[in-house]
């Protein structure tokens, strides 16, 4: 592929003695992966039940090499939401964060919803994440990835950092920064973006992760950890960001990273050797595309932290139980498993969620979306449904992944009744929750929601 002048000569300087390698695997396409949700289902049952064998990626427990003839994206299993399709390196940045189980965390800049989807797996259902993206236009796939992969501890902003740092405080335990960049690492991934990269200035992205970072310290406890990340080899948006940071912010200290094989150590910036601490994966030698990566503990108070005080918010009794009718009926579950959340309703939606300080920032999501009230009854969302394990559900129909009809309801299409059910029903593949339909008569209406529907 062609590549800009200006973005070789600048490699060149970089890479010296390893430039012409590099300048090669660009004759070659990108490395293409996935990542097994495991809030559904654990690598070894999933690959139990795919029955392929796959490539392991080194850098990630759970992450998975594909080519081009294994269409996964198609694969019931994908809309049943045990797998998510991810470039492998960008699979890194959350494994050097090291979130632990029942921690608070913050990913920033969130959308499409990958690294959020790895964070809400690893924390489990007593840990809760804050995914925030400032952009109106990304959230609706960060929405959309959350729900059908069955993600319920995670609260979706869509809010300037200054704002969440004014409403949270000194709140959480790690935080993700994988900033907006140049995207010169993911130019073999999209030629596109090669062709306008003259146009993408590194110092338009300088100012950008400048303003981002200047608000994390006040959003981290002490003693917490934050990984900034981006996908370009630009030393400006990399290594000077960090640099810059460190002269703001003397609390602050860069922890060492696992090098796999591959990995090289970032570059010495203004005399700074901390800088060798970090992380620069280049597509020469690893089987992934660019990425740096770096992490910085806050080893001591700033001098301005603080905590929001929690905001209960009221739900109306008769709604809670008009949503106890519905489950006694169609659900098998233990109401206990409510007792860390709260419920929470914003318009006729009801959430089973978390408090937070709402009274400055509304949440576009707030944990799980139960589903909606509405003139005394209960419709339940495809994010509810997707939530659920099989062993949860009353009225359910189990497809195998090779029934005609199973390909019929993903396509959003009306299925016939032939199990003579009646009224709301749990769509399933292999023993794996998809969506709801509803039966009437010789029918089942198809309530597979559109945005996930196979083409």
């Amino acid at each position: 592929m062609n590549l800009p002048e200006e973005f070789l000569s600048k490699m060149k300087e970089i890479l010296k003695d390893e430039f012409e390698d590099f300048v090669k695997v660009y004759d070659f396409d990108s490395y293409k992966g996935f990542r097994v949700n495991t809030a559904k289902v654990s690598v070894d049952e999933f690959m139990k039940r795919i029955g392929i064998e796959f490539e392991k990626v080194p850098w990630c427990e759970d992450g998975f090499y594909i080519n081009d003839e294994i269409r996964l994206s198609k694969h019931p299993y994908y809309f049943a939401g045990l797998i998510y399709i991810q470039e492998p390196s960008a699979m890194f940045p959350v494994e050097a964060l090291d979130v632990k189980e029942g921690e608070k965390v913050l990913d920033l800049c969130a959308a499409p919803g990958g690294k959020t989807i790895q964070i809400a797996a690893k924390i489990g259902p007593s840990g809760m994440l804050v995914s925030n993206d400032v952009k109106p236009s990304r959230i609706k796939a960060l929405v959309k990835n959350v729900e059908n992969l069955g993600l319920t501890n995670v609260v979706i902003l869509n809010n300037k950092p200054k704002e969440i740092a004014e409403s949270y405080g000194a709140y959480f335990d790690k935080i993700l920064v994988d900033a907006p960049c140049s995207g010169e690492g993911m130019f073999r991934k999209d030629p596109a973006a090669a062709k306008k990269w003259t146009l993408n200035h590194p110092q338009k992205y300088v100012n950008l992760q400048r303003s981002i970072m200047t608000e994390v310290d006040e959003l981290l406890k002490v003693g917490g950890e934050i990984v900034y990340s981006t996908c370009t080899f630009e030393p400006e948006e990399n290594e000077g960001i960090i640099d810059w940071f460190l002269k703001k912010h003397k609390n602050y200290e860069v922890i060492e990273i696992e090098k796999y094989p591959g990995f090289s150590d970032g570059l010495e910036i203004n005399g700074n050797l901390e800088l060798k601490k970090t992380v620069r994966i280049y597509p020469h030698k690893v089987k992934g595309e660019g990425h740096f990566v770096c992490k910085l503990k806050k080893v001591k108070e700033s001098g301005n932290e603080w905590v929001f005080e929690p905001q209960r918010h009221q739900v109306d009794k008769s709604d809670l139980e008009i949503f106890e009718r519905f489950c006694h009926k169609h659900l098998n579950i233990d109401f206990k498993m409510f007792e860390n959340r709260v419920f929470y309703k914003k318009a006729d939606k009801l959430y089973l969620g978390y408090e937070g300080p709402f009274d400055k920032i509304t949440p576009i999501r707030n944990g799980l979306l139960l589903g909606e009230v509405y003139k005394g009854r209960f419709y339940p969302s495809a994010h509810l449904i997707s939530s659920l394990k099989f062993e949860d559900l009353k009225k359910v129909i189990n497809f195998s992944v090779d029934d005609e009809r199973l390909i019929r309801y993903l396509k959003g299409e009306t299925i016939e009744n032939v199990e003579n059910l009646n009224g709301f029903v749990a769509v399933c593949v292999d023993g794996f929750t998809l969506g709801w339909g509803k039966a009437e008569g010789h029918i089942i209406k198809n309530y597979f929601p559109r945005g996930w529907r196979l083409e």
